[in-house]
C-alpha cells in the first residue's frame, strides 16, 4: 500500500512540475522572428481549399509572413484585425493584432506585410498575435 502512495505522490510531483513549465513558458513574438513561411494570400487559401489537412500540416502553428491587400480594419477595446484580400469573395486572411496601436496606422486598400500564427481555416483563415 506504501509502494502505491508514493508512486502516486511522485506521478503528482512529476505532473506539477510539467504544468508549472508549460504554464511559465515564455510568449513567442513575431515581430523579431523569422517566418516559417512566406506565401501570398491566393496561396494559402488555394492550399486549404485544396486539402484542409495537408495545409494544416505544413501552416498550423507556424509563424507565416504574408503581404496583401487590406479589405477591412476591425477595432476592439484592446487590440484590432484586418481582413487581407484573397481574390475570393468568400474567404480571406483575418489577421489578428494584440495592441490596438499595430492597426491604427493603416487603412483600407494598403498593401502591408504581416507575420502571425496561423490558427487555421473556418470561412476565414486566420492569423494570430501578427505583426506589421
Amino acid at each position: 500500500m506504501k509502494k502505491y502512495l508514493l508512486i502516486i505522490a511522485l506521478l503528482a510531483l512529476i505532473g506539477s512540475v510539467v504544468a508549472y513549465r508549460m504554464y511559465n513558458k515564455p510568449h513567442v513574438e513575431t515581430a523579431g522572428s523569422i517566418a516559417d513561411v512566406v506565401i501570398t494570400p491566393a496561396e494559402l487559401l488555394a492550399a486549404y481549399d485544396q486539402d484542409e489537412m495537408k495545409a494544416d500540416s505544413m501552416y498550423l502553428d507556424k509563424i507565416v509572413q504574408i503581404e496583401g491587400i487590406i479589405l477591412k480594419i476591425n477595432e476592439v477595446e484592446n487590440g484590432g484585425s484586418i481582413s487581407l484580400d484573397t481574390g475570393n469573395p468568400m474567404s480571406s486572411i483575418i489577421c489578428e493584432f494584440e495592441n490596438k496601436a499595430d492597426v491604427a496606422n493603416v487603412k483600407v486598400g494598403d498593401q502591408v506585410k504581416v507575420k502571425g500564427f496561423c490558427t487555421g481555416k473556418l470561412m476565414d483563415i486566420v492569423l494570430s498575435r501578427c505583426s506589421l
